[in-house]
């Protein structure tokens, strides 16, 4: 009997140390997964030290469209996550089930919004070239002041926010173990990408109001690792109404010129005003690329997702 008790208690013991290293493993994937999503921002998108050259380098659009950038290598992290600790996706829990499909659909509504803020700049562009087309053709200079607009605030018509699911406890019981490390990670993808949206929507909407709402969205997930970001950027964009380095520039060139077509001298604000607006169309043109390429990758992604689970019911 004594020998007995000893022999279960010894396997008691080693199903208890196997349990404590299970969770410990558990817990060091979801720390690998914040360091490499935390790696990811400071490369991608690096601030440089207050008192630089490159200081406020972030207000720029050269800045903000490599935010794009960020969401496929933060994808490839979680992928990373989900492989290491064996949790494949027909193996989630409802909840996680639910958290991804909505993550993925309000990441497609995002990025039309990017399409549309991209389209809003492309076209006030054009209507500024063709201003500098008719003052180039010694037309009437009433006519292309007509056109020599300043860039002005775009609204998306529609409020931006990522809400963060909550599921009854009747409905279903607290997930625990690699539900749990799929769930807070995908809080952490969903944190981050509200805030990069934030930043990027506000770039190309030449206001803060994209920011602000999307930047409440992430704190409802785990803001902690865009704190340092965050805490620059905010008043930046308050101060600036959201408004880039780009756009600002250009509206004090069309102000300048608008000045100069009453006076007859306008060559000077002419070539400085269409070099602007070729770096702004290429700068769009980027934008816009990388966002279809993203938006296409989501939604095969979503599509792979959907087939997964339609198989595991089969």
């Amino acid at each position: 009997m004594v020998l007995l008790v000893g022999k279960i208690s010894h396997f008691l013991k080693n199903m208890e140390n196997h349990h404590h290293n299970s969770e410990a493993l558990l817990a060091s994937s979801l720390q690998g997964f914040r360091s490499e999503v935390s790696k990811i921002l400071n490369k991608v998108l690096p601030i440089s030290e207050p008192g630089t050259e490159l200081e406020f380098q972030f207000l720029s659009l050269v800045w903000i469209q490599k935010c794009v950038d960020v969401i496929p290598l933060i994808h490839r992290a979680f992928a990373k996550v989900v492989v290491e600790i064996d949790h494949p996706m027909n193996k989630w829990g409802k909840s996680q089930i639910e958290e991804y499909l909505d993550y993925s659909l309000n990441l497609l509504e995002l990025l039309n919004s990017v399409t549309s803020g991209v389209s809003h700049l492309s076209h006030t562009k054009l209507s500024i070239s063709h201003g500098l087309s008719l003052i180039g053709k010694n037309s009437d200079p009433l006519a292309a002041l007509e056109h020599l607009n300043e860039i002005q605030p775009y609204d998306l018509g529609k409020e931006l926010k990522v809400e963060r699911k909550t599921i009854p406890e009747n409905e279903e019981s607290p997930c625990s173990g690699k539900d749990l490390i799929v769930r807070r990670s995908l809080w952490i993808l969903m944190s981050v990408s509200s805030w990069i949206f934030g930043v990027l929507l506000s770039g190309l909407c030449s206001s803060d109001k994209p920011y602000l709402e999307l930047r409440k969205s992430a704190g409802l997930f785990d803001d902690s690792l865009i704190r340092g970001w965050d805490t620059i950027l905010a008043s930046e964009i308050a101060e600036n109404c959201g408004v880039s380095r780009e756009v600002k520039e250009i509206n004090e060139v069309i102000t300048g010129l608008q000045e100069a077509v009453a006076n007859g001298s306008v060559d000077e604000f002419a070539i400085d005003l269409k070099r602007r607006l070729e770096d702004l169309e290429e700068l769009m043109q980027k934008i816009g690329k990388k966002t279809n390429d993203l938006f296409s990758e989501v939604l095969a992604e979503r599509g792979k997702f959907l087939d997964c689970l339609q198989h595991t019911r089969k």
